[in-house]
């Protein structure tokens, strides 16, 4: 391991949580989720956001790793001319991917559970402070992720850079 890849792989981990907060509370300004009753953070809120936010973290140590091992190969690369351009390209198509899979799975189970449970109104169930409503649909969300991870890391190590090893006869 290089300091170098260990530093800039801090530096992602720090922006990738900051940004998956601010995408959180956009998403739930957008659905129009209260997050506070009573002048109190909502339990079904914390539920909701806390479901998420594990989903993308478990996405995220995938991710992670993968940006550690690209870093270490692009730095230690004689071919790649500009490699600051590279790192940030597989940082950006690493961490793009955990969003992308993270909303995702969240809409996908969004949907099962309108299936099964009926139309239910996030909002409606927050305000009504439905905490079963969102424990069911956050663990279905965190058993979802956990079970799709090796197929994202699979997904996900089509872009790691090669390796190239010389052959000699």
């Amino acid at each position: 391991m290089d300091q170098q890849s260990i530093f800039f792989t801090c530096i992602v981990a720090i922006v990738a949580i900051s940004l998956i907060a601010i995408t959180i509370q956009f998403l739930a300004k957008k659905s129009n989720i209260k997050m506070e009753q009573d002048d109190k953070i909502s339990i079904s809120y914390a539920v909701w956001f806390g479901s998420l936010f594990i989903s993308f973290m478990l996405l995220l140590k995938v991710a992670l790793q993968l940006v550690e091992d690209s870093i270490e190969i692009i730095i230690y690369s004689k071919t790649i001319d500009s490699t600051f351009w590279a790192v940030m390209q597989k940082i950006s198509i690493f961490i793009g991917f955990s969003f992308i899979a993270t909303f995702l799975a969240y809409f996908i189970i969004d949907k099962i559970i309108k299936f099964f449970v009926g139309d239910r109104k996030p909002y409606i169930e927050m305000e009504k402070n439905n905490v079963a409503y969102f424990i069911i649909k956050g663990l279905v969300l965190i058993f979802l992720i956990i079970s799709l991870i090796p197929v994202f890391e699979h997904f996900l190590r089509w872009f790691v850079p090669v390796v190239e090893t010389p052959f000699y006869h």
